[in-house]
């Protein structure tokens, strides 16, 4: 689940959020969204650095107010039973891990299954995946909490000597010896030690010799003064207290554009927090992305080799046609609008508006089909809404404005609520992932 759409809208602009943008990155952390996304504040914005920045920062903080205990019984409750034997026993390894306080939970697996399962009951400490699949390890770089080591073959029973490693490395745990801290490893491995397999068990490893220490029970905050108390803990101590260093497990995901494609940019991004580099393919074309992605690889290969790179196809889309002169048409509010199914000839078509009628096109060739009387048609991002009336042939309907607007070219169209029969890859999209 990646949450998007202006979610830092105004530092396009300004060097701060406003304070509901900055609840919205807090809500989505909450929420277990997986990584929140920057589009125009990293594509076109001012201060591309400075908004992956404090996305972190907010991020981080949000996650200090999580309940971890209470979001896993939150999850289970709502997970239908009978479990499967996979999920039972990674929820149960989750389960482990909250009540021990363990430093890491490792999975060693080149199958999905497994990471999933561990990623959804939300841990409070990261997970390290061990893998040898490479298109497992990019796919575990947008799930919140999870941490991909690519291993070049199976290191055959040395697997957790090279997670612990990685683990100080990357910074996710200490895992220091003789610290008195008890570090523990919740490890989830297959029965046979095979990777391909997902009959799992799980066994939980102390890092050093502390094992006098692990039964030591340790404070926790009760709750008193809570301001809200679902799957969080939020009050004036948690807020005033200095944030304890923490990992930040939503990942971040930028959208590439002009105003961060220069080297120097990059590297303040990935400094910054950047996870993830989005490549929106609804713009541009080959040539000019790959020279982007080549420039990313490399300054990921001395920043971040962990970062990961989305390609974000086009995809279907809905829009209307051209207009006669290319002139804009007032809608008015209550006006009866004719709205014809032209399909590919949108590009050709011309609506208009008469003294007699005013004729829009779709590009949808079966509107007509699709929608029934009743049903809303949301043009320009919402902007006009259009009220199905009547369907008058396979290519026609008549519909009712429900609000005034200047209405151009090529716009957006969406049909909240209708089945559309459209294919989910266009030829560009084949083309672009080809």
């Amino acid at each position: 689940c990646i949450c998007a759409t202006q979610m830092l809208e105004s530092m396009i602009s300004n060097p701060l959020p406003t304070r509901a943008e900055m609840t919205d990155v807090a809500n989505a952390v909450f929420d277990g969204a997986d990584a929140t996304m920057l589009s125009g504040e990293t594509a076109n914005g001012d201060f591309p650095a400075d908004a992956v920045a404090i996305m972190a920062r907010i991020s981080q903080n949000a996650q200090a107010s999580i309940d971890y205990s209470r979001h896993f019984n939150h999850i289970r409750r709502f997970t239908p039973k009978p479990l499967k034997s996979l999920e039972g026993v990674c929820s149960s390894a989750v389960k482990a891990s909250i009540d021990m306080g363990a430093a890491l939970v490792a999975v060693s697996t080149n199958r999905y299954e497994p990471v999933a399962m561990l990623a959804k009951y939300r841990p409070r400490c990261p997970i390290v995946v061990a893998t040898t699949d490479a298109k497992l390890a990019a796919l575990c770089n947008t799930v919140c909490g999870v941490w991909p080591l690519l291993l070049e073959e199976d290191p055959q029973g040395k697997t957790l000597a090279r997670i612990k490693y990685f683990a100080q490395r990357m910074c996710l745990a200490d895992l220091k010896p003789g610290d008195g801290q008890s570090d523990q490893i919740v490890s989830v491995s297959s029965v046979s030690g095979s990777m391909e397999k997902t009959n799992m068990l799980f066994r939980c490893v102390v890092v050093g010799d502390e094992a006098a220490d692990l039964y030591e029970a340790k404070g926790a905050y009760s709750g008193v003064d809570t301001i809200s108390l679902k799957s969080t803990k939020v009050s004036l101590q948690t807020v005033c207290e200095p944030l304890r260093r923490a990992v930040r497990k939503t990942k971040i995901v930028c959208t590439m554009g002009p105003k961060c494609w220069d080297e120097e940019t990059l590297v303040n991004l990935m400094r910054a927090g950047m996870n993830v580099a989005r490549f929106n393919f609804s713009h541009g074309d080959h040539e000019g992305h790959g020279a982007v992605m080549d420039r990313v690889r490399a300054v990921a290969a001395r920043e971040n080799p962990q970062l990961a790179v989305l390609l974000d196809t086009k995809g279907p889309e809905i829009r209307t046609a051209m207009l006669r002169d290319h002139k804009a048409i007032e809608i008015e509010a209550g006006q009866t609008v004719i709205v014809e199914a032209v399909g590919a000839a949108y590009t050709s078509f011309e609506g208009y508006k008469t003294d007699e009628e005013t004729r829009i096109g779709l590009s949808y060739d079966k509107l007509c089909k699709s929608v029934k009387p009743g049903s809303v048609i949301l043009i320009a991002d919402g902007t006009l809404s259009l009220k199905v009336e009547e369907i008058i042939n396979d290519r026609e309907l008549r519909a009712l404005a429900l609000n005034p607007k200047s209405l151009g070219e090529r716009k957006n169209c969406n049909l909240p609520g209708v089945k559309v029969d459209i294919p989910v890859l266009t030829e560009k999209d084949i083309d672009d992932l080809v």
